[in-house]
């Protein structure tokens, strides 16, 4: 009998274990940032959206962040422009980074 309880408490306990780590391992995989905003160059743009080179953070190498362009309308963005972007504040970590962008801004 206690054969089969422990049999049964592994069973459901199992799948909670599980999920309880894939949600800790994904809010890992952000970075949550107080600086909202950043300048950088777009190297590409697919529809509404720009590869945009940038340095998010001080003393961090240039990387690649994907920048949502629809949030401006008004204005035709191209290859080589410079952008300031403003965003939530939390930049996911992927390659290359992806962030909830807010503002979109041409700079001179």
């Amino acid at each position: 009998m206690t054969r089969i309880f422990k049999a049964l408490a592994i069973i459901v306990l199992l799948p909670i274990i599980g999920c309880s780590t894939s949600i800790e391992s994904s809010e890992e995989n952000e970075i949550k940032t107080e600086n909202s905003s950043f300048t950088g160059t777009i190297k590409e743009i697919n529809d509404n959206s720009a590869l945009v080179s940038t340095k998010v953070f001080e003393g961090n190498p240039e990387s690649d962040v994907f920048v949502d362009l629809s949030v401006n309308n008004d204005k035709t963005f191209q290859v080589g422009d410079k952008i300031k972007v403003g965003f939530e504040g939390i930049i996911r970590e992927s390659n290359p980074a992806q962030i909830n962008t807010l503002s979109v801004v041409l700079v001179d």
